[in-house]
């Protein structure tokens, strides 16, 4: 067992951790597809969402925010009964609503990657963390970004998801100094 992966013996959020969480990501299309992925999560577990993942790839035009940004109300009833997905006809509104902050936010910025990893200088903070117990689950950087995420339409992303989102894509890097996928001895 893993204690950097949460201690879960899972072997799916063992792949996600060993593979993919933490790993900077600058690809403003994969950022934009973890993020919308975060916000599905909000009040579930993160394992429920990564089973789901390539159901909701399907379901939202594996996260193009062009396409995304066009769906309407009938096409969110359709997706109420897309096999595979949470049925929260709000969060599924809430990814359409993203699309849309992610063009606004790629118009002005110029891409979605350069305006997320302005938020740490552009280059991961590194939190050092020699027991699981250390981590924390919030900070204010987190809480800046979920204010301004808002302002450009994004829902379902207060700053504790954010966080695990900034976690996620790398732009924190929470490993365990331990944790053999820690990118710093990448």
């Amino acid at each position: 067992m893993n204690e950097c992966a949460f201690g879960t013996k899972d072997p799916i959020y063992i792949q996600y951790h060993d593979e993919v969480w933490g790993q900077p990501l600058y690809d403003s299309h994969a950022l934009f597809k973890l993020l919308a992925l975060e916000s599905q999560h909000a009040g579930l577990s993160w394992l429920t969402i990564l089973k789901k993942k390539e159901a909701y790839e399907a379901a939202f035009h594996n996260f193009d925010p062009v396409i995304v940004s066009k769906m309407t109300s009938k096409d969110i009833d359709n997706l109420m009964d897309f096999p595979n997905i949470v049925h929260h006809r709000k969060k599924l509104e809430a990814i359409v609503e993203q699309a849309k902050g992610f063009l606004k936010i790629e118009n002005e910025f110029g891409n979605f990657s350069d305006f997320l990893w302005s938020y740490v200088d552009h280059q991961p903070i590194d939190f050092n963390y020699k027991h699981s117990s250390d981590r924390i689950t919030v900070d204010d950087r987190a809480r800046q970004l979920s204010k301004d995420l808002k302002r450009y339409g994004f829902k379902f992303l207060g700053p504790v998801t954010v966080f695990s989102f900034l976690e996620a894509a790398g732009l924190y890097n929470a490993h365990l100094q331990s944790c053999p996928n820690n990118p710093k001895y990448l």
